[in-house]
């Protein structure tokens, strides 16, 4: 693990502080990186901390990394099941298939915001007391959450053959869903993160999202269901295309390569959905990068 020195005593090679008026923006970023290959030791430990701390005197352990996801599944389920049955509908195979996906993507999504927006109001001794790139204690929490995940993604690709849902070649799409998920994902937890120490209000924002985020994004329902018009609205969101195209792509074999329209016109899917969430996820990680990188030496005053 790196060596870690007190800010009383700062060490020659330790980041020097640019003020706006001097720095630029690929000077800081430039900085950002060489900081973080430096401190991938102490990011390691740091999110090896994490998960300890989570699961110690835990009565289920790691069966918590697959209870979110299973109480967004029923509760989908329910919820389309109560739907269909209004309208004389069943809810197959498919659509649980659907649900299941796209609640581990959303459970992800989260855990990593919960745990992420408060890292650094929760590590008041290491943020005031010693110096080290203050970015790990999201990054950490946001790892945590994708060990977390994948424990989840495996227990689908069991559940998925048992509903009789066989993914195809088209599943090769996930890693590129996942990575702009994960950059989405790492956007938001940066700014909030960093927003929750100046203002601490920042954490009401939060449960707001993770409440009612929800209900303006595809989980329980395809965006298709809402006509044209909404499904161009909610597919505005960023994390909506990752969503849908996890479905797409994981449970209904379709290739995000090319578009897809249903029996009514609403179109379903669009190339572009998706490389308008990687354009979002790019710019997104990089403002809230620099944001974060600039603020972070204004810290200790304010945790």
């Amino acid at each position: 693990m790196g060596v870690v020195r007190s800010t009383a005593e700062p060490a020659p090679s330790a980041p020097v502080r640019h003020t706006a008026g001097r720095s630029s923006m690929m000077s800081d970023f430039r900085e950002i990186l060489r900081d973080l290959a430096a401190s991938r030791e102490l990011l390691g430990e740091l999110t090896r901390r994490d998960l300890r701390v989570r699961y110690k005197q835990s009565l289920i352990g790691v069966a918590w990394a697959l209870l979110t996801p299973l109480v967004v599944i029923f509760s989908g389920w329910l919820v389309r099941y109560a739907f269909a049955a209004m309208a004389g509908q069943r809810v197959d195979a498919v659509m649980i298939g659907g649900i299941a996906v796209k609640s581990v993507a959303w459970a992800f999504f989260v855990g990593a915001m919960a745990f992420g927006t408060s890292s650094l109001t929760m590590n008041l001794s290491l943020v005031t007391k010693i110096y080290f790139p203050r970015e790990l204690l999201p990054l950490a929490a946001i790892l945590t959450q994708v060990i977390d995940t994948s424990i989840a993604v495996v227990a689908l690709l069991v559940i998925l053959p048992l509903l009789g849902i066989v993914p195809g070649w088209t599943i090769l799409w996930t890693p590129v869903l996942a990575l702009i998920l994960v950059m989405l994902t790492t956007a938001l937890t940066l700014i909030l993160a960093c927003a929750n120490v100046f203002f601490r209000d920042a954490r009401h924002l939060v449960q707001l999202i993770l409440a009612f985020g929800i209900f303006v994004t595809p989980v329980f329902f395809d965006a298709a269901a809402f006509g044209p018009r909404g499904a161009r609205l909610l597919m505005l969101n960023p994390l909506s295309p990752v969503l849908e195209g996890l479905r797409l792509s994981v449970v209904q074999g379709h290739n995000l390569a090319e578009r897809l329209v249903d029996a009514s016109g609403t179109v379903v899917w669009s190339p572009w959905a998706l490389v308008y969430a990687g354009i979002v996820a790019v710019i997104g990680i990089g403002a809230s990068a620099l944001i974060f990188h600039r603020a972070e030496f204004k810290f200790a005053e304010y945790v």
